[in-house]
């Protein structure tokens, strides 16, 4: 009873170690302590299964975060309102630098929009970008689902052109989405980095 309760804290230690990813270094006495010299490893087998066990493990909740990840991406792209005209402007063809919300206009944020269809202050994603932009102005030609996206200057609101995107309606809980999947991405990243020291 003595010798099977030694067993188990050696095998709770070792374990123990190897999920806070430090290294543990088993002498062959302790691999034929806890597996018996009857199973065959010798010390560095025993050590390249942990590591494989470590690795396997890894994989493991890795895929999980990015099942994860994967739900939370699909809520923070936001709600499809369809596709959208969009155009682009700067101050080089709209010189007042104030939008009709009374803000400064800003690259990566103002759009114009018809705020019957898009109200003043709604946050949109266009097609796949990353950037939320919101709508803080309007336009005598942005009527029904048209938008006019805010630009450095004239040049790369010519190279912009006339888009056809898909718009997504960002709401509330597409931010918090958004936070969870950052958290996922930093607690991973710490994690590794500690494993690999």
């Amino acid at each position: 009873m003595k010798n099977n309760f030694k067993k188990i804290i050696l095998v709770a230690s070792v374990f123990s170690a190897m999920m806070a990813g430090s290294a543990y270094a088993a002498t062959q006495a302790e691999v034929d302590y806890v597996t018996g010299p009857a199973f065959g490893l010798n010390a560095d087998q025993y050590e390249t299964t942990l590591d494989s066990y470590k690795q396997q493990q890894e994989a493991e909740l890795v895929a999980k975060e990015d099942e994860e990840i994967a739900a939370l991406r699909a809520s923070a792209r936001g709600r499809s309102v369809g596709k959208f005209k969009a155009y682009a402007y700067s101050l080089d063809t709209d010189p007042s630098n104030i939008t009709t919300a009374g803000t400064r206009p800003t690259v990566g944020r103002t759009i114009a929009a018809d705020w019957s269809v898009l109200p003043r202050g709604t946050r949109v994603r266009i097609g796949n970008s990353d950037t939320i932009y919101v709508v803080e102005d309007t336009g005598g030609n942005i009527k029904g689902k048209t938008i006019d996206i805010f630009m450095n200057n004239d040049s790369e609101a010519r190279a912009h052109g006339v888009r056809y995107p898909e718009l997504y309606v960002v709401e509330g809980d597409a931010k918090d989405a958004q936070q969870k999947i950052d958290a996922i991405l930093a607690r991973r990243a710490e994690r590794q980095a500690s494993q690999n020291k």
